[in-house]
């Protein structure tokens, strides 16, 4: 055997077995997430910086629901053992909402309510090779037994935020990276003798974090939406009696919007009042001013369909913000999914109707709406349902001025019960995001995902081949420069870059012209 030969295959045999891509490029082929006994549901997703994405989840495998967590890489591989990490024991036997977020140091952080001898409010990291950081148990960071809501953040310069309700006031904590608390005491968002319920928490300018609340006063009274900065020491940023991202309207009783940071230290919500059932949109900017104005700026001019669901995402290179929303003709079953584009002081861009991204029909319904954008244009996804338990998720992406970039909708899914889709961008060359998604019946939920390319393909995209990765792993690294050296002098094709006949210093060149930083 030739020498260069017995060191490839030396090489090869401490290599692990590189595991099948679990994407598929078909909607009937999606990657499986997380599947065991009963159900696993309430996914959520965070991308890794690095490449890959976390996914979180609520498991009843064991007779409780406890979150867990799992790594994939860009292909939808879970990267470690045992289909992922148990994150903490809750003792709870049903769902809860919880939080999930990625701090600077590439730690998932899982934000949950547990039973930890009274109940309070538990934070967890998980390092990206899957071991638990903060203790078996993790750290609690509440006070009293008095808790809910909880949620996960992350501040601008990547610190974890913990965030909840405690009594009737939302309450925020910023961590330290070994999970103990970098605040004396949790910095409060407060609005008099009325409730503030924490809704979200969104990363600001510098080292701030955002936080939204829903304000509450009774049953039947008007529930608005509010938020506040809070500095890396815990300070408010805004103005004492918080921003009132609108004041006119109400949410509905249980209706907690997310909301999106706009990179620049401002923020971006969506919302729809109970009545009449209509979307607005709203920009907070990084001083805490309106751009939208007070009530932000309605979807549409009309009130003549109901409009809810709204889902939002934010084109920082054209400074525009895009809404989608569920649409219904009231008391019928016409339904359809609408679209409209704002400039960056709050003007319709498609009209006063806006446009339509999936055109009023006569079907079961029209929910879940997700956005993101995606290769520089806003994407959309949304679940159609032809009847009870038959759903499926198409996705589109827009142009500027709302016409499809897609030549048809992509059916990122077969038919099946849909439920709790996300959307979330990924880093990396190739622009795409990973969708997951809850199927399966209830008592036997599963996750699974799959990836939406820019070009609204489905699948992993084949990455052109680098120069001196002669090992085939995509990175130019000590194993492929030992591959080299070993056909050093010789005329083996595979390691002669330069196709010069032999293997010399130009090859060497070459390889490490391409190393993998």
């Amino acid at each position: 055997m030739h020498p260069r030969a017995l060191k490839t295959c030396l090489v090869i045999a401490f290599l692990p077995a590189p595991a099948l891509a679990q994407f598929g490029d078909a909607p009937e082929s999606p990657a499986v997430v997380a599947q065991a006994a009963s159900e696993q549901v309430q996914p959520k997703v965070v991308a890794i910086p690095a490449g890959g994405f976390y996914v979180s989840w609520y498991d009843n495998r064991s007779g409780g629901y406890d979150p867990w967590v799992q790594r994939f890489d860009a292909d939808g591989r879970g990267l470690w053992p045992g289909g992922g990490v148990q994150v903490i024991d809750t003792s709870f036997s049903s769902t809860e909402d919880y939080g999930l977020t990625i701090d600077a140091a590439g730690n998932a952080v899982v934000v949950t309510r547990a039973d930890a001898g009274g109940l309070r409010i538990i934070a967890q990291a998980v390092s990206p090779e899957g071991a638990l950081l903060w203790g078996a148990s993790g750290v609690t960071v509440s006070s009293t037994a008095s808790v809910n809501s909880p949620k996960a953040g992350r501040a601008g310069d990547g610190a974890a935020v913990a965030g909840w309700t405690e009594g009737n006031r939302a309450k925020v904590m910023r961590l330290n990276a070994d999970g103990t608390k970098a605040w004396a005491a949790a910095a409060t968002v407060t609005d008099g003798t009325a409730t503030t319920i924490l809704s979200d928490l969104q990363p600001g300018d510098g080292d701030s974090v955002i936080a939204s609340v829903v304000r509450y006063t009774t049953f039947t009274g008007a529930k608005t939406l509010q938020v506040q900065k809070f500095s890396g020491a815990g300070a408010a940023q805004w103005a004492s009696t918080n921003v009132r991202v609108f004041t006119t309207g109400s949410l509905q009783f249980g209706n907690f919007p997310s909301f999106i940071p706009d990179g620049a230290g401002g923020a971006v919500f969506a919302w729809y009042t109970s009545s009449p059932l209509q979307c607005s949109v709203q920009w907070v900017a990084a001083n805490g001013s309106l751009k939208f104005g007070t009530n932000g700026a309605a979807v549409t001019t009309t009130t003549t369909n109901n409009r809810v669901d709204p889902a939002v995402a934010f084109d920082a290179a054209n400074q525009r913000v895009w809404a989608s929303w569920s649409q219904q003709v009231p008391n019928s079953s016409i339904f359809g999914v609408g679209v409209q584009a704002f400039d960056a002081g709050g003007a319709r861009q498609l009209g006063d109707s806006g446009a339509m991204l999936a055109p009023m029909a006569t079907v079961y319904q029209y929910a879940q709406n997700r956005a993101c954008m995606l290769g520089g244009a806003p994407a959309f996804t949304f679940t159609k349902s032809t009847a009870f338990g038959a759903d499926v998720i198409y996705a589109q992406a827009l142009a500027a001025d709302g016409t499809p970039l897609w030549a048809a909708d992509t059916q990122v899914c077969g038919s099946s019960p849909v439920g709790r889709p996300v959307i979330t961008p990924m880093s990396g060359a190739q622009p795409w995001a990973a969708v997951v998604w809850e199927t399966g019946g209830t008592g036997s939920a599963d996750l699974v995902a799959q990836r939406l390319n820019a070009d609204g393909s489905l699948g992993p995209v084949a990455v052109p081949p680098v120069p001196g990765d002669l090992n085939g792993d995509s990175v130019v690294n000590g194993i492929d420069l030992g591959i080299l050296l070993g056909a050093w002098g010789t005329s083996d094709a595979a390691a002669d870059l330069n196709d010069d006949g032999v293997v010399n210093g130009a090859d060497l060149g070459i390889q490490l012209g391409n190393w993998s930083t």
